[in-house]
């Protein structure tokens, strides 16, 4: 898989609804990276729902996935 041409960063535009209540951002952002496994990122997002009110979380889940091959790609 080739990450290269994604953006890194991620921000939840204006408008989106709380992400901090979503189940999945409580899930990974209490822990470290080296905590998260590409693996357990990926299945969520597979089982995201694909509507616009999913859009943020799938964005959230997918910088994680980007940010682990980055970690991953300077070690």
């Amino acid at each position: 898989m080739d990450y290269a041409g994604w953006p890194i960063n991620w921000a939840m535009g204006t408008g989106a609804f709380n992400i901090k209540m979503h189940p999945l951002y409580v899930k990974y952002n209490s822990k470290q990276f080296n905590a998260i496994t590409i693996t357990d990122v990926q299945t969520d997002l597979d089982n995201c729902l694909a509507t616009s009110e999913g859009s943020v979380i799938v964005a959230y889940l997918s910088w994680l996935i980007r940010t682990k091959v980055l970690i991953a790609a300077t070690i």
